[in-house]
């Protein structure tokens, strides 16, 4: 078993898996968004999935539609490979409010795959303006160009071994204040790269492999920003000049990209 794709695929597990064992059965579900997530699915998760665990089923495990729920992904009720998942690999069952890191992920490389699989799943990628306080309007103060990469969790555990998994790997991360956005929901602590260096080596050294992330990585390059709030749809219609990103800012349509690009980018 390719020990990359599996610290990979364990970073799947912590941001969209659930894995479920009662005394009367043993469960395992893998899900994203339909629309948002539909094409990560089809072609990054389901085949590696198929590659690593391939020898537990009779047939290839197939990327199902949970249309009442908005979800893909995969159910599985295989009673053998649940239980190789959680004493042989270390996924724990039940909540993620204390999960961990399992003991598994060892090497650069592992520890590498597992971050990237763990931010294609639970992270973000976004791009923000100029936060330097001016009355004066430029470039800086109207479009999104500055990127920052975040990870959000209710496992305190989690971040803290993240934030220290980044630090070994050379970045400079930060640990978000927690925060409970709703009373009855559970305090959520984050981790983020926030300096242009850190999500440039992100970028060059983990990258993504969800087309969610990778469509906004992909036109900040093309473009200099990234407007914020926009679907993949609409991200992959930009790309192929289907739509013009301007569009998500109609005070400035004079303005021209190329000139924009060029200087953001200065």
């Amino acid at each position: 078993m390719d020990k990359n794709k599996l610290a990979e695929f364990i970073g799947w597990h912590i941001g969209d898996g659930c894995l479920s064992i009662s005394k009367k059965r043993y469960q395992y579900f893998l899900t994203g968004d339909i629309v948002e997530e539909y094409s990560f699915y089809k072609n990054i998760i389901v085949p590696t999935f198929n590659d690593l665990f391939g020898a537990f089923f009779d047939k290839k495990i197939k990327l199902r539609k949970y249309k009442s729920n908005n979800v893909c992904g995969i159910y599985i009720g295989n009673k053998n490979f649940v239980k190789v998942l959680n004493e042989n690999i270390g996924i724990k069952s039940g909540k993620k409010i204390n999960i961990t890191i399992p003991e598994i992920i060892k090497s650069k490389n592992q520890k590498i795959a597992f971050l990237r699989g763990l931010f294609d799943t639970d992270g973000s990628i976004y791009y923000c303006k100029s936060n330097f306080k001016t009355k004066k309007r430029s470039l800086f103060t109207i479009f999104h160009y500055k990127p920052k990469i975040k990870l959000a969790t209710i496992s305190k555990e989690l971040i803290e071994q993240v934030y220290d998994l980044l630090i070994g790997l050379g970045f400079s991360p930060m640990i978000r204040k927690p925060a409970k956005q709703k009373k009855n929901e559970n305090i959520m602590y984050g981790v983020e790269l926030y300096r242009i260096a850190d999500t440039k080596k992100w970028i060059n050294e983990i990258g993504f492999k969800n087309s969610k992330h990778l469509t906004k990585v992909l036109l900040h390059k093309k473009f200099g920003f990234c407007p914020p709030y926009s679907k993949i749809k609409q991200r992959k219609d930009m790309l192929d000049g289907k739509l013009n990103p301007l569009t998500f800012y109609p005070s400035n349509p004079h303005l021209s990209l190329n000139y924009i690009k060029k200087n953001l980018s200065n």
